[in-house]
């Protein structure tokens, strides 16, 4: 009985020494990463959003960056620009309380965003995982899609790809985060046709050129300080040349800012174009409906 009883004590114990085991993170440290094409502030923020990105993957226990460059600096760690090698990051790394390091650089050629990423054993010095995304278009995608996707693949929860095709699809989620984000930039500069309707009526040509309509903004403002300056030099001598020019300041005046919202209208048709918002007709059987088209 006491031997049983001790039995199942030592296997309990080794229990909870496996769990205990099974349920530790890995320390790792991210490393200031290289930034080619793209800010400096916009590497910093893709390398922040990947770093809670690893932690929320639940397998690493990553070190906090303020605290990986103080203990850094209390070393004495001399570091001179970005530190991608794999030799700068095994040698910082052997100064920091983990058991890997992570490194690597996000670039953009053309219109393609790319994050190359680094897994560095510092046991061996070796690199024990790569992982390289590439996504076209918006840097938005690498941010919200492209560092979940490194973190989970160094991770090991998400395979490998042997060659990284160019990213172009987008989840819901990230499709509708972009639509949003398009759209408040297209509101944040549409123009009113209510504005640009007073501008006119108060200054000439002013509408217009708030719509940056410059050549009718440019032509009326002309006309109606022709005109006008015309009639006011006929004032001491009344007549029909007089009648004529102030019924010709009338009309470019009148044509002025009730054309204005018609400038309005063309910008904001251009600016829904240039960020891909475009309305077209889609044939119906027996009627014709409006469709919002949105490309990326």
């Amino acid at each position: 009985m006491k031997k049983a009883l001790l039995f199942l004590v030592v296997l309990s114990a080794l229990s909870s020494v496996v769990f205990a085991q099974s349920d530790r993170r890995t320390a790792v440290a991210v490393m200031n990463l290289k930034g080619s094409g793209i800010s400096e502030q916009d590497t910093r923020f893709l390398t922040d959003r990947l770093t809670i990105e690893l932690q929320r993957a639940g397998i690493f226990d990553v070190l906090e960056r303020d605290k990986m460059s103080e203990i850094l600096k209390e070393q004495g760690f001399q570091q001179t620009g970005a530190c991608d090698e794999t030799s700068c990051l095994v040698e910082a790394g052997r100064l920091l309380p983990v058991q890997k390091m992570i490194g690597g650089s996000f670039g953009k050629i053309g219109d393609v965003y790319a994050a190359q990423l680094r897994l560095i054993d510092l046991k061996t010095g070796k690199v024990e995982m790569t992982s390289a995304r590439d996504y076209k278009g918006q840097m938005e995608f690498l941010l919200t899609v492209g560092m979940r996707e490194v973190a989970e693949e160094l991770s090991g929860k998400l395979k490998a790809q042997a060659q990284t095709p160019v990213q172009t699809q987008t989840t819901p989620q990230t499709e509708a985060m972009m639509k949003n984000l398009i759209q408040a930039q297209v509101d944040m500069q549409s123009k009113s046709g209510a504005a640009a309707f007073t501008w006119s009526l108060l200054i000439p040509g002013a509408g217009h050129f708030y719509a940056h309509n410059r050549s009718w903004g440019s032509g009326f403002a002309l006309a109606r300080l022709i005109t006008f300056g015309n009639w006011l030099s006929k004032v001491p001598t009344p007549g029909q040349e007089k009648r004529t020019w102030g019924t010709l300041f009338m009309a470019s005046w009148i044509l002025d800012f009730v054309t204005a919202p018609r400038s309005v209208s063309k910008y904001n048709k251009a600016l829904r174009h240039k960020y891909g918002l475009t309305y077209e007709y889609l044939p119906q059987t027996k009627e014709m409906k409006t469709a919002l088209s949105v490309q990326f």
